[in-house]
């Protein structure tokens, strides 16, 4: 392996332990932190696109829930996605689907096991299907990227 291949490599496991951190961190906070926090971000977002003079407590309160529900989905996209790189570099594309089982018992020892002793918070079997069907689009995502870039490839040798 060329000295190129194992910086990329490398970068691509460090990608995949920052989203675990990420994930982590956020399933370590209490109860009220992590609605503060989400509250806070779905204000930020209502205000960019209804301007903050538009925006009540009550809408705020309803899009809680499903903004809470998307950032599982997407952050396991994430790491859906760096699981399914890194596993494809380091031994070959073949096994990237691993990532759905690796995001599966990650998704499952966050709700199961952190957030349980985080104060106020418990497991949900729904958050780990969200987030297992975030790693699942995060690997249809790569391979579909892999697939395409092969395309471009193929094409520009045919042009030559």
């Amino acid at each position: 392996m060329s000295k190129n291949k194992k910086i990329i490599v490398v970068l691509s496991w460090l990608t995949v332990v920052i989203s675990m951190l990420m994930i982590f961190s956020l399933s370590m906070q209490n109860a009220e932190t992590s609605g503060e926090t989400s509250k806070s971000q779905v204000e930020s977002i209502l205000n960019a696109f209804l301007g903050k003079e538009n925006v009540t407590e009550e809408m705020v309160q309803s899009f809680q829930l499903p903004m809470r529900k998307i950032a599982h989905f997407g952050i396991y996209m994430l790491l859906g996605y760096a699981l399914s790189n890194a596993i494809s570099l380091t031994f070959s594309i073949k096994y990237s689907a691993m990532s759905i089982f690796g995001a599966f018992v990650y998704a499952n020892f966050d709700e199961y096991i952190v957030q349980n002793i985080s104060d106020g918070r418990g497991p949900s079997f729904i958050d780990v299907l969200i987030d297992t069907s975030g790693a699942i689009v995060g690997f249809l995502l790569y391979l579909t990227l892999i697939f395409l870039n092969n395309r471009i490839k193929a094409r520009k040798k045919q042009q030559v």
